[in-house]
């Protein structure tokens, strides 16, 4: 009989109890801070939108208005991408893995 690895595809480490009380202060943290990248976010789309469509936009306000909006999209997706390591890593955590009749 074979063993079937069920876990996650991370490296997970086993984390101590304050280091879990630390992961889990960041992801509150960031997950208000990814409510603020969310609505600047929400911003630079409409400024670009303004951009595209309206047509008596000087060209440099055009041309910051798709970068500020391609930046604030790198932060919001940088922002989620650690958002799920760290709900991985919490959830990967040997109390929260579920028992041999659940997994399989």
């Amino acid at each position: 009989m074979t063993k079937v690895y069920t876990g996650s595809v991370f490296g997970i480490r086993e984390l101590t109890d304050k280091q879990r009380e630390a992961a889990r202060d960041e992801l509150a943290w960031l997950e208000g801070d990814l409510i603020r990248r969310r609505k600047r976010l929400a911003y630079w789309a409409l400024r670009k939108h303004q951009a595209d469509t309206l047509p008596n936009i000087r060209e440099e306000l055009r041309q910051s208005a798709i970068y500020f909006h391609a930046r604030a999209q790198e932060l919001v997706n940088s922002g989620e991408r650690l958002r799920a390591y760290l709900v991985a890593e919490l959830q990967d955590q040997p109390e929260h893995l579920p028992a041999y009749h659940y997994a399989h």
